[in-house]
């Protein structure tokens, strides 16, 4: 295959679609004067079925209105079956599409704005299939020039997104849990030390790697106070007037959303990854939150982006980011590089996977690949790219805190009878070692004279 000259030839293109997007709200003024090409603002273009209903409108949380127009990079480039089969197979969990897509044999119409009756964005299918995506900042395994034995990620662009943001702000963001007199556990600091591990060695692998936070600081230059007229929006539309609730809508916009809508846009202007790992724990539920208390479960499990649910796809920016990753088909080195993940965090951990109760109605197993997950979330969204979403190790299970406690160490040590790196050695170990084997496996490897 062709290495690919994305990176060479399109970072432009990806400049001025992220600014765009960020201007939408501007831009979306001009396109209710302006016919924009492939766009059709006539309520003829739908089944009448499709725009007389009345769905959920609006953004998720500190999204902007999309410019369509941005689509037009990707006319004739997919075909209806590819399409169909990404849209209703891995992005979706029913049919609620049907309120906002309408497929036909050469063509898609879209709603852009469910607010507005008949306003629409028409994508034509490509009629012959196409080997990959064109207009795409990033390089999948295929299309990379090849690697060498020790290097086998060289060229490689990777970001490590290390989950939440720890210290100071660890309570604020609900990633801290103490037990009795031990320190307490937070989960940021845990996923900076375990990114700082795999930063480390992927780069002696050839990878180039941005560590998307250094520090348990926010990225985010806004703090939750700088949010507050959001925070009174959102409440007043749900009748709540609680000042404790507004003070949490305020510090979840700032910490969740706001932190990670910034982490996206820095990486996604100025890094254009091939990958972008984000890392996590997990822990489960205690009846007390002011009582934190250790559960003998354990598991892990790996997210791709998909699964939109119906609340989900009535959100106009959020449809329109799903279709940006059917079109740069982001799924097909996902799924491929996600199935070596699952394996290696198995095998590495011993633990089983997390199975989704009432998984339906918000995330969808990959085949059957234990512990591999389709979900919608904003991490796994935003970025323009394949991302991973991990998921190992029980926080507070009794013998992952136990481990926590004797923090990093080089080597081994005798735990329950076995022994074991560092959780955050052992974890990062299993990461770096999908990606080695991933890359030697499916990419060209050169070999000198001789050898």
């Amino acid at each position: 295959m062709t290495p690919s000259h994305g990176r060479k030839l399109y970072p432009i293109i990806a400049l001025l679609l992220v600014l765009l997007i960020a201007a939408g709200g501007y831009i979306m003024l001009l396109e209710m004067q302006q016919k924009p090409s492939y766009s059709s603002t006539t309520a003829e273009s739908i089944p009448e079925t499709t725009i007389t209903e009345k769905p959920e409108t609006g953004l998720a949380d500190l999204g902007h209105p999309p410019n369509w127009t941005t689509l037009d990079l990707w006319q004739d480039t997919i075909t209806h079956d590819d399409f169909l089969y990404l849209l209703t197979e891995i992005y979706t969990t029913d049919d609620s599409w049907k309120r906002f897509i309408s497929i036909y044999p050469d063509h898609a119409i879209i709603r852009t704005d469910t607010s507005i009756p008949g306003a629409t964005y028409r994508l034509n299918f490509a009629s012959v299939i196409s080997e990959a995506s064109p207009n795409r900042n990033w390089n999948s395994v295929g299309e990379l020039p090849p690697g060498t034995a020790d290097k086998p990620l060289a060229g490689v662009h990777i970001a490590i997104d290390p989950g939440h943001i720890g210290g100071d702000y660890a309570k604020t963001e609900a990633r801290w849990f103490q037990i009795g007199t031990h320190p307490p556990v937070k989960e940021g600091d845990m996923t900076l030390l375990t990114g700082k591990i795999i930063k480390e060695q992927l780069v002696k692998l050839g990878a180039k790697v941005y560590l998307i936070r250094g520090s348990n600081n926010p990225v985010n230059p806004k703090r939750p106070d700088d949010y507050r007229d959001v925070a009174l929006a959102k409440a007043a539309s749900q009748g709540i007037t609680d000042e404790k609730t507004i003070n949490s809508y305020q510090n979840k916009l700032f910490y969740r959303t706001g932190e990670i809508r910034e982490r996206a846009r820095r990486v996604n202007l100025a890094f254009n990854p091939d990958l972008v790992l984000c890392l996590h724990f997990n822990a489960e539920a205690w009846d007390d939150p002011a009582n934190p208390s250790l559960t003998v479960r354990n598991h892990y499990h790996v997210l791709l982006h998909g699964a939109l649910t119906s609340s989900e796809l009535a959100h106009d920016d959020e449809r329109y980011e799903m279709l940006v990753k059917i079109l740069q088909r982001s799924h097909e080195e996902e799924k491929s590089l996600g199935v070596y993940m699952a394996r290696s965090i198995a095998t590495a951990t011993e633990l089983p996977a997390y199975e989704y109760l009432n998984a339906s109605h918000r995330a969808r197993q990959i085949e059957d690949v234990p512990g591999l997950w389709l979900r919608n979330l904003l991490a796994n969204r935003l970025y323009q790219c394949p991302v991973i979403f991990l998921e190992p190790y029980v926080m507070n299970n009794q013998e992952v805190h136990n481990r926590i406690q004797l923090g990093d160490y080089q080597g081994t040590m005798l735990i329950g009878g076995n022994e074991r790196k560092s959780i955050f050695r052992e974890y990062a170990d299993a990461v770096v070692a999908a990606l080695e084997q991933y890359y030697l496996d499916y990419r060209i490897i050169y070999k000198p004279i001789g050898q």
